[in-house]
């Protein structure tokens, strides 16, 4: 502020101290006139001087401690010159000169209550030498005009002074008031474009910058590339360390990705694990574009090879990447960031902890997930859902119980299978409601099968389903609003289901177990099996998974896996009901064995409620007959 007022005050310092001495030539000694005005002027030069460099030099560079000793050499220097004037310019025989010499250091004082109050220090140290030679002078001239004088100089000087302390006081107000304005407007620009966690670049600024490149690439001819990189497991780590672990893992991913990426490029974060690199030029022909983009991908798959330290934890990580080049046929930023989320989610589908580049057909696959979830939204208010039952068997072909699988009949697209939409539930969080109702429309018909029949009903459920919070008081609620008897309903859960939450997955067993509820283990032999956990847990069958089963005549391997399962089962007590049955010397095989229960087209392929019925219906007639 006070650099910014040093042209208005050299002009009035000029322009006061040029009329002053030629007012003053006849009656003062031309030497000491001259010799005062040279000083003057040279003083001026020098703070003329001093604030050209200080322009001179960009705002961020301009080092307080630097030029502050500069600013007020330049201004005391000043103050002291104009208060020689009354020393050396002081006519003691002319009243009206001593009146107008007076005239022109209070107009000088007062100029600088102006231009120097943004330091009161400076401005009090200008008044001084200017005012108090003036006041000292007059009052050596002596007699009652000269005391006056010298009382109506000393007042002016603290009225000034003091009039200096208060627009010092308004303006430090005013710019601490600028100040935390200007702050809250930087935090909230900053806010809106940067990741408060981390402090990349967040989807907003992304779009900005992702737009800015896509048209340069355009005018000059280049291909850039974005990747979109996604954290593997690392909800696991999330659930398992918490939040604040997971925070910092996060900033520590940031970090290494920063490190890495070029100063041109751009690194964000779109939220939770998700993570973006704008790569604005990797090649100008698209051959080698793809190699150059997918070996910077590949560069930072390589950053997650070395653990993460968090916390007193070693985590190791790693991530999956999708590619997608530019500028083809992305309309805008959005559909560019869409093509590599699709491409993240196809390496997802590979195994994780890999490259994938976009192609069209990726987004052919997106497209149909997408047409799947919008119509499973709506699937249950249009009554599309259906439930089929396969009959489980024991060795004399009577029927002792059924599983319950899911129908989707679709009213343009025909019967849909669960392998194309229990995915896409899965993902969306659409399983909990659609899982709600295959329980409660399992309840319903078994309570109409009643117990007259003595069959059990088997139903899936979803390890996110049986994970969520009021599952088992939901259940409890379902078996009294629909009658249905709980010891003869079985609940199919997955060895996926066990391992993430051991403990939890017993407690609310063993509170449905209290209930009469049983449970059978699903697709036994297909994951991570653990006798370790199998032993702890409150089974009371385990399912041979069909894969197994199908070839156990042709495929020696597979008859050692199937024997081995019914061994173990016996000996901890569970019953095993074997899977996928099609053939007689497949049964036949699995009874000499030691396996009781079978499930399969042998028996009976998946049919509507009302054809078990029937079945059941017309079994009891014969066993009555």
């Amino acid at each position: 502020m006070i650099y910014s007022a040093v042209p208005m005050s050299l002009v009035a310092v000029l322009l006061n101290s040029s009329i002053l001495s030629a007012m003053l030539w006849n009656v003062v000694s031309p030497v000491l006139n001259l010799g005062w005005l040279g000083a003057t002027f040279a003083v001026s030069l020098y703070r003329w001087a001093m604030f050209r460099r200080f322009c001179a030099v960009p705002r961020e560079r301009q080092d307080t401690h630097h030029w502050w000793p500069r600013l007020a050499a330049g201004t005391l220097a000043s103050g002291l010159v104009w208060g020689t004037t009354s020393v050396l310019l002081f006519t003691e025989d002319s009243m009206l000169h001593q009146l107008f010499l007076a005239f022109v250091i209070a107009g000088m004082s007062a100029g600088a209550v102006s231009t120097l109050s943004a330091s009161f220090p400076l401005a009090a140290g200008f008044l001084g030498l200017t005012l108090l030679p003036m006041t000292w002078r007059f009052a050596l001239t002596g007699g009652a005009i000269g005391y006056v004088m010298a009382f109506m100089s000393g007042l002016y000087c603290i009225v000034v002074t003091v009039s200096a302390l208060r627009l010092n006081r308004t303006i430090v107000e005013s710019l601490q008031i600028r100040h935390e304005r200007r702050m809250a407007e930087e935090t909230i620009r900053h806010q809106a474009h940067y990741d408060a966690l981390t402090d990349l670049p967040n989807r907003r600024m992304l779009l900005e910058q992702l737009g800015r490149e896509m048209a340069r690439s355009v005018r000059h001819g280049h291909i850039g590339a974005v990747l979109f990189l996604d954290l593997d497991h690392f909800k696991t780590i999330n659930d398992s360390l918490g939040h604040r672990v997971g925070d910092q893992l996060l900033k520590l991913v940031a970090k290494r990705i920063v490190e890495r990426v070029r100063r041109e490029d751009t690194a964000s974060r779109l939220g939770g694990d998700e993570f973006v690199i704008l790569v604005p030029e990797v090649a100008e022909k698209p051959g080698n574009a793809t190699n150059n983009a997918h070996r910077i991908a590949d560069e930072i798959i390589q950053l997650f090879r070395d653990p993460f330290s968090v916390q007193g934890h070693e985590l190791h990580l790693s991530a999956s990447i999708g590619v997608a080049l530019f500028p083809f046929e992305q309309k805008n930023p959005e559909d560019l960031l869409q093509q590599a989320d699709v491409a993240m989610y196809s390496a997802k589908e590979r195994g994780r902890d890999n490259v994938q580049l976009f192609i069209p057909s990726m987004q052919a696959v997106v497209d149909q997930r997408l047409n799947i979830e919008r119509g499973l939204r709506q699937a249950i208010d249009n009554d599309e859902l259906e439930l089929f039952y396969q009959p489980q068997v024991v060795e004399n072909g009577r029927i002792i119980g059924a599983e319950a699988l899911l129908r989707w009949h679709h009213r343009q697209q025909g019967t849909i299978s669960p392998t194309q939409f229990i995915a896409v539930a899965e993902e969306t969080g659409l399983i909990y409601k659609l899982g709600d109702w295959v329980l409660r429309r399992a309840c319903e018909q078994l309570a109409q099968l009643g117990r007259s029949y003595g069959i059990r009903i088997s139903v899936n459920i979803s390890p996110k389903q049986f994970r969520e919070s009021g599952f088992v008081e939901r259940l409890q609620r379902v078996l009294e609003e629909t009658g249905a008897p709980p010891e003869l309903l079985t609940l199919e859960i997955t060895e996926s289901l066990v391992i993430d939450n051991i403990e939890q997955t017993i407690e609310r067993m063993r509170t449905l177990k209290s209930l009469g509820i049983s449970f059978s283990l699903d697709d036994f032999g297909t994951g991570h099996s653990s006798l370790a956990y199998l032993k702890r847990l409150p089974l009371d069958a385990i399912k041979i998974d069909q894969s197994f089963v199908r070839d156990i005549t042709t495929d020696p391997n597979d008859a050692v896996i199937v024997e081995t399962i019914i061994v173990m089962s016996q000996h901890l007590g569970l019953q095993a009901v074997a899977e996928g049955v099609e053939s007689d010397e497949a049964l036949q095989f699995l009874q000499r064995k030691g396996c009781r229960q079978f499930q399969g087209y042998l028996f009976g392929r998946p049919e509507p409620f009302e054809q078990l019925q029937l079945r059941l219906h017309k079994w009891l007639q014969a066993y009555a007959s």
